[in-house]
């Protein structure tokens, strides 16, 4: 059984008083269930836990195993051969497990880095990016197409509107067709440095194109260009993007043109709305978009 030290049998303790099951609070601390089932039926019981406060045995060569982690620089660490040296060269009578334990306490792995979920406030944020696909089946005739994806980063409604071409045109069509399928114009939108969006440079540092300046002052949203090369500043578009590959895949069956596939895909989007969930609310996306909706601005 690991031995716990005092945050973490504190930690069992009032989250045990919450309701908490073991395995609940075993999975938040990484240690088995039945070391915080022991602990928990000592908390009934009244106890203490007495062995936190004993000393390890391999403290007795603590100096020993210091110079021995030395001598190893940056290779790989086999306690069954320090525990091996220790009996060799120093006398050593504890266990491979007493080692062990001292090891993990005199050494501890780094610490796992916590993850933050950022949710933005509704009717903030949409994500914008192309998506190419080539060699979809209109008229009986292979096109290259390329989609246009825009996401409400708070609700995570989808939109997205099919283009034969990436010109500013195209690119401008797209964000006004995203804009009446969401509902309304959200205050920010996040970008790729497309050349249609920033004339030069990258990031916010780059220069913004005058037509798509003008065009966002038309339509009230600001313009927030994503650091180059760091897909995860846009990652809810990324992430719907690729799961378009999946769900709602073009290949596999002929269009009769561009609109039929764009209904399709309108279609699509509105059954998976009904299925997938919200981060941000636990609800699913339709309702999570009904509340957004609200706060967007009027196309």
């Amino acid at each position: 059984m690991s031995r716990l030290d005092q945050e973490a049998r504190m930690t069992i303790k009032a989250l045990a008083a919450r309701g908490a099951t073991n395995s609940e609070i075993a999975r938040l601390l990484g240690v088995t269930e039945g070391a915080v089932r022991y602990q928990v039926k000592r908390f009934e019981r009244g106890l203490t836990d007495g062995r936190a406060r004993q000393p390890f045995k391999a403290e007795a060569v603590a100096a020993a195993i210091a110079q021995w982690r030395v001598s190893q620089a940056d290779g790989p660490i086999n306690l069954a051969a320090l525990h091996g040296w220790l009996r060799c060269e120093h006398g050593y009578t504890g266990s491979l497990r007493s080692v062990q334990r001292f090891w993990r306490s005199a050494y501890p792995a780094p610490a796992i880095r916590a993850r933050r979920r950022v949710e933005t406030p509704p009717g903030a944020q949409a994500q914008v990016d192309w998506a190419y696909f080539p060699g979809v089946i209109l008229a009986g005739i292979p096109t290259d197409l390329v989609a246009l994806h825009m996401v409400l980063s708070f609700s995570r409604k989808p939109a997205i509107v099919w283009s034969p071409t990436k010109d500013m045109l195209a690119w401008l069509g797209c964000h006004s067709a995203c804009f009446t399928r969401l509902g309304g114009v959200p205050a920010t939108v996040r970008i790729d440095n497309e050349k249609t969006a920033i004339a030069r440079g990258a990031g916010a540092w780059g220069v913004i194109n005058p037509t798509y300046r003008r065009y966002a002052a038309t339509m009230t949203f600001h313009i927030d260009a994503c650091p180059p090369r760091q897909p995860q500043c846009k990652g809810k578009v990324e992430r719907r993007v690729r799961d378009q590959r999946l769900a709602i895949n073009p290949y596999g069956r002929p269009y009769a043109s561009l609109a039929e596939l764009q209904q399709w895909t309108d279609a699509r989007i509105e059954i998976l709305s009904h299925e997938r969930r919200c981060p941000a609310t636990g609800s699913t996306v339709a309702e999570a978009w009904a509340e957004e909706r609200v706060r967007l601005t009027r196309v």
